[in-house]
């Protein structure tokens, strides 16, 4: 037992020029910024803070999908249009289909998401291409999503009413938390090998994490974790698959490169506030039709150039 315990901290140790990376630095410090700023300001504030987060970061991580997409054929023949209409259609598709029938667009919304979710977390630091890992990703994704829930199942059963108006009963997070926790440990126990190279970084966050969501609101935990933990590492990640660099230069570069799509993404969810916003619940309905319609085709493409 000494002996594993030993060669198990060397690795982690090996390993340790993970803590120099710049999105563990970003998390870090930005988790802990969040927490403390939310002691001195009110949760009006906060709210505007985290939404406007979400609607610049967390939309344009997702508005280079056609640049990611021609960098990924590699052929100079493809043109954007080629592929910008078959991504709209996807868009609006889903966006269709979701508002139709929001009880099944929540729960494909979570699960696709998850794998989404999982995946980011655990490439950001190594680029796993091994397909045994799938549903390890899928996992991970879903037990954020589960502690989350859990952590705030009132507000969550809430929220869920209103979109779907179906009232869950709320003992369904404690079976679903359980559930993808003791799945998630059992994969990671088979996959080992595989993980144990950043085992201890992701534990860590995983600590810094379980504070975030067990002491923050709910709007609060979820848009620190999905700006400064999803998308702002993510951009980075796909600045160095575009650009070949992730520096400063890149950024903007990337940023210039996603204005008009989230120019026109912003346009079109404000459109839709102005005409429904004497109907709360058919707002919050379009909303979640937006995320989850924009949501799936990125992850699409987001796993097309992961796994090459």
């Amino acid at each position: 037992m000494a002996t594993f315990v030993y060669k198990f901290i060397h690795i982690m140790l090996l390993k340790s020029h993970i803590f120099n990376n710049f999105s563990f630095k970003l998390i870090l410090i930005s988790s802990v910024f969040c927490l403390i700023l939310s002691f001195f300001l009110s949760e009006l504030v906060q709210n505007l803070l985290i939404f406007s987060g979400i609607l610049s970061f967390g939309v344009i991580h997702g508005a280079n999908d056609l640049l990611l997409l021609k960098k990924n054929l590699n052929r100079k023949e493809v043109s954007y249009l080629s592929l910008i209409i078959p991504y709209l259609l996807m868009v609006i598709l889903f966006g269709i289909f979701f508002y139709l029938i929001p009880s099944f667009a929540l729960i494909f919304f979570v699960l696709f998401s998850s794998y989404h979710f999982g995946e980011q977390q655990w490439t950001m630091f190594n680029n796993y291409k091994e397909k045994k890992l799938t549903f390890f990703y899928f996992s991970y994704g879903l037990f954020l999503f589960s502690f989350l829930f859990w952590s705030n199942d009132l507000i969550v059963g809430n929220i869920i009413f209103d979109i779907t108006d179906y009232r869950l009963d709320l003992i369904i997070f404690n079976y679903l938390f359980y559930f993808s926790t003791t799945l998630t440990t059992i994969l990671a126990l088979l996959n080992f090998n595989l993980l144990k190279d950043q085992l201890l970084i992701q534990l860590i966050l995983l600590l810094i994490l379980s504070v975030i969501f067990y002491y923050s609101g709910l709007i609060l935990a979820f848009g620190i974790y999905f700006v400064f933990w999803h998308s702002i590492p993510s951009i980075l990640e796909q600045s160095q698959y575009i650009f070949g660099s992730s520096d400063s230069k890149s950024f903007i570069r990337y940023l210039r490169n996603a204005l008009i799509y989230w120019l026109f993404s912003l346009l079109g969810l404000f459109l839709c506030y102005y005409f429904l916003k004497d109907f709360q619940n058919l707002l919050i309905s379009v909303f979640f039709s937006f995320l989850a319609a924009i949501t799936f085709p990125h992850t699409l493409v987001i796993f097309k150039i992961k796994r090459n």
